[in-house]
């Protein structure tokens, strides 16, 4: 199970950039009236009303809805969960991507989309049992270009164990 975004936003980091607590935000958040507010509302108030850059804004809300509103770690803002992973592959971006596109053909059939012309080339799997998988290249470092695996759309918090396992085989199954 994925640990609450408190621990991997540090308390620090969090006052430092955005010059106040989680605790602080969550109280201002839920005196603001925010447990009545979908997700993007409270993240776009961050915004627009603190002056919060989007993507502190969106660590704020999750952690906020975390604490007061019952989100599971891991759980995403309409009520599935996802699971990612990344690993470095040998090879320049397109080439990385495809040995990762191989793999995933090879377990789940032909993707159903692509975009190799953004910045982060992403290509996705509509699986059998109703969700869904990308992988997307990062910008290539020393060793070989990080490749993005995320299942999404998992049902429950019982189904994310297996999802990792997944994508841990499908990198394991990686030609390079």
């Amino acid at each position: 199970m994925p640990e609450r975004i408190e621990r991997n936003m540090g308390a620090e980091a969090m006052r430092a950039a955005t010059g106040r607590t989680h605790a602080q935000w969550r109280d201002l958040l839920q005196e603001a009236g925010a447990l009545e507010w979908t997700h993007r509302q409270i993240a776009d108030w961050l915004v627009a009303e603190h002056g919060v850059e989007p993507w502190w804004s969106q660590g704020i809300t999750v952690d906020f809805e975390q604490d007061r509103k019952g989100r599971l770690p891991g759980q995403q803002a309409d009520g599935t969960f996802a699971v990612s992973r990344t690993k470095t592959v040998p090879g320049e971006r397109l080439e990385a991507l495809a040995a990762v596109r191989a793999a995933v053909d090879a377990r789940h059939g032909a993707a159903h989309g692509e975009n190799l012309a953004a910045a982060q080339p992403v290509v996705r799997w509509r699986l059998a049992d109703g969700t869904r998988l990308a992988a997307a290249a990062q910008a290539p470092n020393k060793t070989g270009t990080p490749v993005n695996l995320t299942i999404e759309k998992l049902p429950d918090a019982a189904s994310v164990d297996a999802a990792k396992d997944e994508i841990e085989q499908i990198f394991g199954s990686v030609a390079g």
